[in-house]
Formats: C-alpha cells, structure tokens, sequence
C-alpha cells in the first residue's frame, strides 16, 4: 500500500508540475495533435490551477505514505520458568546389593536444590478515591482544549470569479484570452476549407460593424459554436475587434493593438506577430495567417 501510494504520488507531480508548467515552457502547444478541448484547456488559466492542485495532491500522498510505514517490534518475553538442574538416577545392579550403603549428599548439594519462594505481601484494600468537581481543580489541572481546525485553502478559483475581467487587469492573461480565441477560429477555418475547399470571404474591417457577432460569415455554429469577441472590451475602438480578410483562396487572422509589456511571450504559444504594422511593445498584432498573405 506504501508503494502504491508513493508511485501514485510521483505520478500526480510529474504530471500536475508539466501541465503548469506548460503555462511558462516555450513550447508550441497550438501544433498539438490533440481534441480542440484538451487543447483550449491546456491553453486556458484553469490549467495552471488544476497542475498545481494535482502537484500538491500528489506530495501529500508521498506525505501518507512515509507516515504511514515502519513495523513495530515485538517486546521482548520472559521465561516461563527457571530451569532447575536435576541429577538423574542410575539404575542399582546386581553388584550394588553388597555394597556399603552410599554416604548421605552433603548439605551444600541441598541447598542448591533448595527453591526459594519470594514471600508475598499483603495488599492493602482499595480504598474509594474521592470525586473532586471540575471547578474544584486548580486551573493548570484541567486539560487544554483543543485548538478549532483552520480551513484549509482551496485550489479552485474563489465563488464570482469571472477569467474574463480578471484578464482585462492582467496583459498575461488578456493576451493569453486572445490567443485561445484565435486558435479556436483558426482551426474553425481549417475545417470549413476542409469541407468547402475555400475560406469564407470577407474584407477586414471593412463591413465588420455590419457583420457585428458574425464578423466571419458562415463559419459559426457549423464548425464554431460562438465566433469569440475581443476581451479588451472596447467596442468600436482600434483593436477591439478580431481582424479577418480573405479572398477565399488566402486569409489573415489578427488580433490589433496589444500591449506586449509585462505579458507572455505569444509566439511560443503558435501565434506569429505581424511584421507589417510596425509592431511595438506597446502596441502589436498577432494572430494566423497563409503565406500569400502575409503581406497584406
């Protein structure tokens, strides 16, 4: 049970510490051939949560199962009895009747057989202790109450706890945000050009208020359940809005106007930053597209 315990812990680690650790290894997880749940899972902020929580799961179990090991060993016995040492008798033959009688033992061989028996003292009776009350005991004879449980902390997120207005006031999870929502469409896109043998056209951000939440016609709910809308927040404002041009053969997939300060490094989670527009720290595009398209 130790073993199983201790493996099982180790397990737990090794895979809680990779699935956290994902969050911040520069590895490519939009290239995974994974279902598009795994994928947007490992990519989304509970991800982190859940690598932790099975981490600390699983130092506990190593923790039970150091714990719990060790044999108790057996107290010693006593003898049951001491061995006393007895002389034994040898047979009388026929030539022993006319001898002389043997000389008696002497008495030092006597008392060596003698037992001693420890003498016994007498009990005195039990007598009834008296019951003394609580309030009649001094203070420091009482026992110490124990001390009440602290809650332990929990390793899912808090009740009202929304990931989207918690990325707005932070650019790692915003960006974050921004990057599951492009790969979802991208592979959304993917999946129509399987199907149509081309991609949906539409020309910017030109029409795009007209398009409002289909801003990319015909892909949504078929191979999209909802086209995701940016999480800046700021409707009708430069980069509020996710960008798709396509002529149905190429298309351009970019997220405008992020700020990449104090923000993680998208491009090593699939996304690539459009050299086109002058990117900055401050303000930058990302996102998908073909390279027919790259210039545009």
């Amino acid at each position: 049970m130790r073993g199983f315990l201790f493996f099982l812990g180790l397990l737990l680690i090794a895979v809680g510490g990779a699935v956290a650790g994902a969050q911040y290894a520069n590895l490519d997880l939009s290239a995974l051939d994974a279902v598009a749940g795994a994928k947007a899972f490992l990519l989304s902020p509970n991800a982190l949560y859940a690598g932790g929580g099975a981490a600390a799961l699983g130092l506990l179990l190593i923790v039970i199962s150091a714990a719990t090991g060790g044999k108790k060993r057996a107290k010693p016995t006593k003898a049951a009895a001491t061995k006393q040492a007895t002389q034994p008798e040898k047979p009388l033959s026929t030539d022993s009747l006319f001898d002389p009688e043997p000389a008696p033992p002497l008495m030092a061989q006597e008392t060596q057989r003698t037992v001693i028996r420890p003498v016994e003292k007498p009990q005195a009776p039990n007598m009834p202790k008296p019951v003394v009350g609580a309030s009649d005991q001094p203070p420091w004879s009482q026992p110490a109450t124990a001390p009440s449980a602290k809650p332990t902390a929990s390793s899912q997120p808090p009740d009202g706890y929304d990931p989207l207005i918690a990325s707005r006031s932070d650019p790692r999870l915003l960006n974050r945000k921004r990057v599951t929502d492009l790969v979802s469409v991208n592979d959304a896109l993917k999946a129509y050009h399987a199907k149509h043998g081309a991609y949906p056209k539409a020309e910017g951000l030109l029409g795009a208020v007209e398009r409002g939440d289909a801003w990319i016609p015909g892909l949504a709910p078929e191979f999209i359940p909802q086209l995701p809308q940016d999480p800046s927040g700021m409707s009708g404002q430069s980069g509020a809005q996710y960008v798709y041009a396509s002529d149905g053969r190429n298309y351009k997939l970019l997220a405008q106007g992020v700020s990449l300060i104090g923000g993680t490094n998208v491009e090593v989670l699939g996304v690539r930053i459009d050299p086109t527009r002058r990117p900055t720290a401050e303000n930058a595009s990302f996102g998908f597209w073909t390279p027919e398209f790259a210039s545009a």
